[in-house]
């Protein structure tokens, strides 16, 4: 048996995380006749996790690792897992190990890395691990050799994603269906991986090589349809880097999915026609990052487009009424107090133009291989030696060390602006005015929200129930017969 795991931050409680990264590899393996099995934990479970594993006796342990509070954790289960069987082989896969196999391999809990897209690497990986076989030749594999790290050569991009499709056998799809809003059960699904943009804060330039690939408008939609018959799915989230890289192929596939969709696209590709057509086909929400109030920051960062044109595409959103959530960076290299202030009037300006929006703030995370890493080291930014210290540098946490930015300040705005998905007249209001004047201090308002939301968001206890009905008949009566 395979086991391979990945472990989510339980106090990012915003959506429950669809394990894709596992579930993708899994799919290949169970399609090339391999026996596995998924965990997709969080931080409290690692314990008992560990001694699970352990009674499974697998050939070897997968961990799936993003950039961040996720590296800790894996590493913090590597760890525990090691001193129980320390004859366990452990692969780690995945964003970070593909951004730094060197100082992963450093590490004694961490056995191989997978660099890049990992469903053909680890198929050939297990048939060598079983036949003993060396791995100087395993293309896209990291490993340890006379306790020498050796790297391999890196191996080509999956040019045609239809041949691995994922198996939703292999999880209990049940678990991952959420309701945002409304009474909808929605699911996560990715159509396509990369993005032909050049950002340079993004890992996707090394981790996809500035390309993007796309499974075809049949096997999306079958695998859709196949979601919706069975577990009664009627709204999709798509996760796509960009969803709009080839606009026709989009709109085919939001039309015959037609459910209610979640997609990500560029502010600077919104046109009337454009935004119109998403109306008609049930787009309900739409994720853009914007990114900064500062044209300086925005060609730093190699957006491509100035804030008029971020301007001219939200007035077109707000025309046609669709609900956006704007993602911005701050704290980026050389920002200025005032750079700072421009995104927040941006953010204010866009709450008065556009009442249907959310926003997602968060502080500049250097990630390594990215254009601006370098430029980033020389303007302060230390990285972590040790794998685990990679657990601080996470752009949602108020401890986050960034040299460039307060970044429990951010936090704390993060927090109230979080607020405003609550839709609640007065309480906007307030939250208008901290923001217009900058008054960022006594966040009790923000403790109190945030406990009384968490309870309506998860029906806690009689409390938790009220509160849900309450904000559902504000919501019913707002939106009139």
């Amino acid at each position: 048996m395979i086991v391979l795991l990945q472990i989510n931050y339980s106090k990012y409680q915003s959506e429950i995380d669809f394990p894709l990264g596992i579930l993708s590899v899994g799919s290949a393996l169970k399609k090339a006749g391999f026996e596995v099995k998924l965990f997709n934990i969080t931080e409290n479970n690692i314990n008992e996790t560990v001694d699970e594993i352990i009674t499974l006796s697998p050939e070897f342990l997968g961990v799936s690792v993003m950039t961040g509070i996720q590296t800790k954790h894996s590493a913090e289960f590597c760890q525990k897992i090691k001193k129980k069987k320390n004859n366990l082989t452990i692969v780690w896969g995945g964003i970070h190990p593909s951004l730094l196999p060197e100082q992963c391999l450093q590490e004694s809990y961490i056995d191989y890395v997978v660099i890049g897209e990992g469903e053909i690497t680890i198929i050939e990986f297990i048939r060598r691990l079983r036949n003993g076989d060396g791995f100087d030749d395993v293309a896209g594999l990291g490993h340890k050799k006379n306790g020498k790290v050796i790297i391999n050569r890196s191996r080509d991009l999956i040019e045609n994603l239809d041949k691995y499709r994922l198996d939703f056998s292999l999880i209990d799809v049940e678990k991952y269906i959420f309701k945002p809003r409304g009474a909808k059960r929605t699911m996560v699904y990715k159509a396509s991986r990369g993005c032909t943009f050049n950002c340079a804060f993004c890992y996707n330039k090394i981790f996809n090589r500035g390309r993007w690939r796309a499974w075809s408008v049949d096997a999306v939609v079958e695998d859709i349809d196949f979601l919706k018959k069975n577990y009664g799915v009627n709204a999709i989230q798509f996760y796509d880097d960009n969803f709009f890289i080839n606009q026709q192929r989009a709109l085919e596939i939001l039309e015959r999915v037609d459910l209610p969709s979640h997609v990500e696209i560029r502010i600077d590709m919104i046109t009337d026609d454009l935004a119109q057509k998403l109306k008609k086909l049930k787009v309900d929400k739409l994720l853009i990052g914007i990114e900064s109030g500062s044209n300086r920051m925005l060609k730093l960062i190699n957006k491509g487009y100035t804030v008029d044109r971020i301007q001219k595409g939200i007035k077109i959103l707000a025309k046609y009424d669709l609900y956006t959530t704007y993602s911005t960076i701050v704290g980026l290299p050389t920002e200025t107090k005032e750079e700072f202030n421009k995104t927040l009037d941006l953010i204010y300006w866009i709450r008065k133009i556009h009442p249907r929006s959310g926003f997602n703030l968060g502080t500049y995370l250097p990630y390594p291989g990215s254009l601006m890493y370098q430029f980033a080291i020389e303007q302060g930014f230390k990285p972590p030696q040790r794998t685990e210290d990679w657990g601080s540098i996470d752009r949602f946490r108020k401890d986050f060390s960034s040299p460039w930015v307060d970044s429990k300040k951010v936090w704390w705005i993060r927090e109230y602006l979080k607020i405003f998905n609550y839709k609640i007249g007065l309480l906007n209001k307030w939250l208008e005015f901290r923001i217009k004047s900058r008054f960022f201090s006594f966040h009790l308002d923000a403790y109190i929200i945030k406990r009384l939301a968490g309870l309506a968001i998860e029906e806690k206890g009689i409390i938790g129930k009220i509160l849900r009905k309450i904000h559902s008949l504000i919501k019913k009566f707002k939106s009139g017969p």
